[in-house]
């Protein structure tokens, strides 16, 4: 990614956190780094693929520096915490990630780095990539209804939600 490109993600981030993934637009992105609308699609070709450069920035910067040199269970509960205290952190994470496509460096990069563990410990190539999606799939959908003030209140008045989601982990890791 270029430069410039970087510049537009960590603006458009800054657009998320402020106003939300609904409010988020090209036009207001455009407006916030003093461009004409159509200078974002010399970065991008649509709204969706920076989308999901938005959403590789965030994985990038939280999941490339965990230590992968535990044992795979370790790994994965390390994985989900930090995945889940990520996207709380950033407003709508979870709805981002759920609604981008992988960029090419998720693809290459950082999905091949999250089952690395498994296969390093047996995991056939395949189970490691199907149980990380699966875990990560447990953890947006979780942090989905997390996101969403009256689903979180809903959930609150019947469990303690960080106890929920760490016994969740654990019975996936069993």
């Amino acid at each position: 990614m270029t430069p410039g490109a970087e510049h537009i993600v960590r603006v458009a981030l800054g657009l998320l956190d402020r106003d939300g993934l609904d409010r988020l637009s090209t036009r207001r992105l455009a407006a916030a780094l003093h461009i004409q609308g159509p200078s974002l699609y010399h970065h991008f070709r649509n709204k969706a693929e920076l989308l999901g450069y938005m959403a590789a920035s965030l994985l990038h910067r939280r999941l490339l520096p965990l230590d992968r040199a535990v044992a795979w269970d370790v790994w994965l509960r390390t994985l989900a915490h930090a995945t889940r205290r990520m996207i709380l952190e950033c407003r709508d994470g979870a709805r981002l990630l759920a609604s981008s496509y992988p960029t090419e460096a998720m693809r290459e990069e950082l999905v091949p780095g999250v089952a690395e563990p498994l296969i390093a410990a047996g995991f056939p190539p395949r189970v490691a990539h199907e149980s990380t999606a699966c875990l990560a799939s447990f953890v947006i959908g979780w942090t989905i209804n997390e996101q969403n003030t009256r689903m979180r209140q809903f959930m609150g008045r019947m469990l303690d939600v960080d106890a929920a989601f760490a016994n969740g982990v654990e019975t996936f890791i069993r």
